[in-house]
């Protein structure tokens, strides 16, 4: 998925990057053959010092802007004496999982078809402990981990964008090597075909050696 890969690239800079507002209206399909994508509206973004790790993160100052629906719980939490929560990379981490889950489904894994103002009341991400998935389109296992990996309501149990990038999901598909008796079952059935075109072609060598038999007389 490029959007991991550039996510990846953000937190590889001299200063990582957070984005914080992930969301589909940021994400710009290009016009070429290859489907190439963009990131674009880095507004909200947060840069960390050059001498910080991704895995320190930065204090939430702006909290409440944003996307509610692509938000994680922690960006919801007020701490004590109004102190901001500290936040990381995992933020892109929760956007990445809800815009896949919205590609898959069609539809947000939570606040779905409410208002910012609403999920912000009812204190719906704070809520979304667990994510579901409909019966409909099937995905396999892996790919619901990769979600689950995402969406993980606790920080500390949510892939950050490194271990995001090495999931098994994202890896290319292995081919498995075939057998040696597949091998030598084709092997078998090469020599067959060129025998058989080897013998249809003294057929027709030998059929044109025949000379033509006479026409019929007739009375």
């Amino acid at each position: 998925m490029q959007m991991v890969s550039a996510l990846k690239y953000l937190n590889t800079m001299e200063k990582a990057v957070i984005h914080y507002d992930l969301k589909p209206g940021n994400i710009l399909l290009c016009q070429d053959s290859l489907g190439n994508i963009k990131i674009t509206d880095f507004g909200l973004s947060k840069q960390l010092e050059p001498s910080s790790s991704p895995h320190d993160g930065i204090d939430l100052t702006s909290q409440g802007a944003g996307t509610y629906w692509y938000l994680p719980p922690e960006c919801f939490v007020r701490g004590i004496d109004g102190k901001p929560p500290r936040i990381d990379n995992k933020v892109d981490v929760w956007a990445v999982g809800v815009i896949f889950y919205q590609c898959l489904f069609g539809k947000k894994p939570f606040g779905h078809n409410m208002s910012q103002e609403a999920i912000l009341k009812s204190n719906t991400i704070l809520k979304a402990t667990e994510v579901q998935f409909p019966p409909n389109p099937k995905i396999n296992e892996s790919c619901k981990d990769f979600i689950r990996k995402c969406l993980a309501y606790q920080k500390d149990d949510r892939s950050d964008v490194f271990g995001l990038a090495n999931h098994v999901y994202l890896q290319p598909v292995q081919r498995k090597p075939r057998s040696d008796s597949k091998q030598a079952a084709d092997a078998r059935q090469m020599r067959m075909a060129q025998s058989m075109g080897k013998n249809s072609s003294i057929v027709m060598e030998n059929n044109r050696d025949q000379p033509t038999p006479p026409p019929a007389m007739t009375d």
